[in-house]
């Protein structure tokens, strides 16, 4: 996913949100997070996961960090 798509898909998530309301906000961010935590290959994946979201909450100043997209090589 490239950085104009990702801004889509959090615009997504942000509208998505506040249709929800902020009493479900949790409960929508808990659904979402099994979803797609379910879709790794393994445990040991999703729980490297949790592990850098829970890591980057923490902090002060809480960030996500999302690798950088990899270019297509050409064959």
């Amino acid at each position: 996913m490239n950085h104009q798509e990702l801004d889509q898909v959090y615009t997504g998530m942000a509208q998505a949100l506040t249709r929800v309301g902020e009493p479900r906000a949790a409960l929508f961010l808990s659904i979402l997070g099994l979803s797609l935590l379910s879709r790794q290959p393994d445990a040991a994946s999703a729980l490297a996961l949790l592990t850098q979201a829970e890591s980057a909450c923490l902090g002060d100043d809480a960030v996500a960090n999302y690798p950088a997209p990899t270019a297509a090589r050409p064959t």
